[in-house]
């Protein structure tokens, strides 16, 4: 894959915490993410994209930033002043990318809220001599977006994260309305990131940009997460820049760790201790991809309406995953009917 000449220069890295797909790129209406939504039509969406381990925030991170699902360690934190921190077993992507092609620190910059940052490896070959440069700054999404806009105007750095912590902690609340909102504000900001670049000169033209989540929300209720639940576990990937395949949804089944090798085939780096693959079926139409059905298949009630119940059916064409979900009239998911795989033919639900 490295030997692949890519369009893409430079790559920025969104991670939206905690947003469960059902809210995101998942609702059909777009509800709350309008202009992710819009993004997706030019870009393209890994609508299979999955947590496929830990569904809590302290281990998803690092299984992106790493490629694979790694250990954590701690050791007390000099730039915390000796505090306790994280640290991760395995490089990660952004010491693979700063030691491979020769970076320094300011070209590769993590910019989230202030607080002390969990910290890349201590691994004798990479270690802190090819960490991201820490921008640590403000107290919301806003503020991290304000600063972003700042490192990219005054920095430009080729490889670039943004953190956005505050769907997940909204979420935490159990206040649907706070929930939603936080969504929406961090829809805004990825429309405001994409919006900048491409009025940049040293980005238009030459970025890619990927948003992921690091895991979702229970099915059964938004408030948590942290099982395997399909709500935990069902994130999304939206991919759009000079390489990617404009208006590609792909059901090709990929997970957290195939973010890092994605990253390193675009710029052109390895990574040899990741465990995932590089998605290049968002890049090169020779790459063959489990595409969604030509229409939905059509569900029927009877009786209808329910008195005083029913009998969902409907008939899968080919064999596929199934998420069947009950809503109420403000959008508020009710229960969920059916999930999992089915093989083709008819179905019934009482």
């Amino acid at each position: 894959a490295l030997a692949v000449a890519y369009l893409t220069e430079r790559v920025v890295l969104v991670i939206i915490d905690g947003l469960r797909y059902s809210e995101g790129l998942g609702d059909p209406t777009h509800e709350f993410v309008p202009r992710m939504a819009a993004l997706a039509e030019q870009g393209a969406i890994v609508a299979d994209f999955r947590n496929n381990g830990i569904t809590y925030t302290n281990r998803a991170i690092p299984a992106i930033w790493c490629g694979a699902w790694t250990e954590i360690n701690t050791f007390s934190d000099p730039d915390c002043g000796g505090s306790t921190n994280n640290t991760t077993e395995l490089p990660t992507v952004f010491e693979y990318y700063r030691k491979h092609l020769a970076r320094p620190a300011d070209d590769c910059i993590y910019v989230l809220k202030d607080l002390c940052p969990w910290k890349a490896s201590f691994d004798p070959d990479f270690g802190p001599d090819y960490w991201p440069f820490y921008h640590a700054e403000g107290w919301s999404d806003v503020d991290v977006w304000e600063e972003t806009a700042q490192v990219i105007a005054i920095q430009s750095p080729r490889f670039l994260l943004m953190y956005l912590a505050d769907v997940d902690h909204a979420g935490h609340s159990g206040v649907w309305a706070e929930y939603v909102e936080a969504i929406a504000i961090a829809d805004s900001l990825v429309g405001e990131l994409w919006t900048a670049l491409q009025a940049d000169p040293d980005y238009a033209g030459k970025t890619t940009m990927l948003v992921t989540n690091d895991h979702g929300r229970h099915d059964y209720d938004f408030q948590g997460h942290g099982d395997g639940c399909w709500g935990c576990r069902h994130i999304q990937l939206l991919a759009i820049g000079p390489d990617v395949r404009v208006g590609l949804v792909s059901e090709t089944t990929r997970n957290i760790p195939d973010i890092a090798p994605t990253i390193g085939a675009l710029l052109g780096f390895a990574t040899e201790f990741a465990t995932g693959t590089a998605m290049i079926e968002l890049f090169d139409p020779a790459v063959a991809v489990a595409t969604p059905p030509a229409r939905l298949p059509v569900l029927t009630a009877f009786p209808n309406p329910t008195n005083p119940s029913t009998i969902l059916s409907f008939t899968l064409p080919t064999a596929s995953q199934v998420d069947l979900r009950l809503y109420d009239l403000a959008g508020r998911q009710v229960r969920t009917i059916l999930q999992g795989y089915r093989e083709a033919g008819p179905v019934r639900i009482r």
